[in-house]
């Protein structure tokens, strides 16, 4: 994510029985652009991982938004001592948003990913979402299945330095309906069993549409401890 998915990019494990977890704190504003517009973003997440199993489990707050997100991933094949890994994705995210709707996504995606022994990283997952929305005002809710598409680039140096690009239709904890395409642009630094990071996430709207614009851009803090 991030931290978008999905730019939640790392170093795939071999065949071993290891354990590995992270824990994650960030902090994000939004500019003048768009509908969240000068927001402060804050957000916690914790990663579990043991393969050939993750697990993903966040909660970002904004002054009128609260989402949580639980992701996991099940990856059943893997070839060239796991390098190359074939799995199955699967997601939900609760958004609440103040006395206007909450909204609950189901998420179903099979994913394939490749690293090499030099850490360079790529990640595409491509499947299906299921949008439930309740707004207050109507009093009902309102359904709608949408496709789901994310692919992402990364390469961990010997230095500890990082780099990210995702591009897909959601983040963790931002999923617009179809038409929409959020891009996330990230550095960070590891060292010892530290991380540090800054990325900005800029959403394009009606993308597929002839009168696409940019919704907004957040530029995002992160700090992260591996244990």
């Amino acid at each position: 994510m991030c931290a978008m998915a999905f730019a939640r990019v790392q170093v795939i494990p071999g065949e071993d029985d290891s354990i590995s977890q992270w824990f994650q704190i960030s902090y994000g504003r939004s500019t003048e652009r768009g509908f969240e517009r000068n927001q402060n973003f804050y957000d916690i997440a914790y990663n579990f991982q043991y393969n050939p199993f993750e697990a993903f489990f966040g909660i970002q707050m904004t002054d009128n938004v609260t989402d949580m997100t639980l992701d996991t991933d099940w990856w059943f094949l893997s070839f060239h001592e796991g390098h190359i890994r074939i799995g199955l994705d699967f997601g939900y995210h609760a958004q609440w948003y103040t006395n206007i709707s909450c909204e609950h996504d189901i998420l179903l995606s099979p994913q394939i990913s490749f690293c090499t022994k030099s850490n360079f990283r790529a990640k595409i997952l491509c499947g299906f979402c299921e949008k439930i929305t309740d707004v207050y005002l109507l009093k009902k809710n309102i359904f709608d299945l949408n496709p789901v598409l994310v692919f992402s680039l990364g390469k961990l140096f010997s230095n500890g330095l990082e780099f990210s690009i995702d591009a897909g239709t959601h983040t963790p904890y931002r999923h617009p309906v179809f038409g929409s395409a959020i891009f996330d642009f990230g550095v960070a630094y590891n060292f010892n069993r530290f991380r540090v990071g800054i990325d900005t996430e800029i959403t394009m709207r009606d993308w597929i549409a002839a009168s696409y614009y940019m919704d907004s851009v957040v530029v995002r803090f992160t700090g992260r401890v591996l244990f």
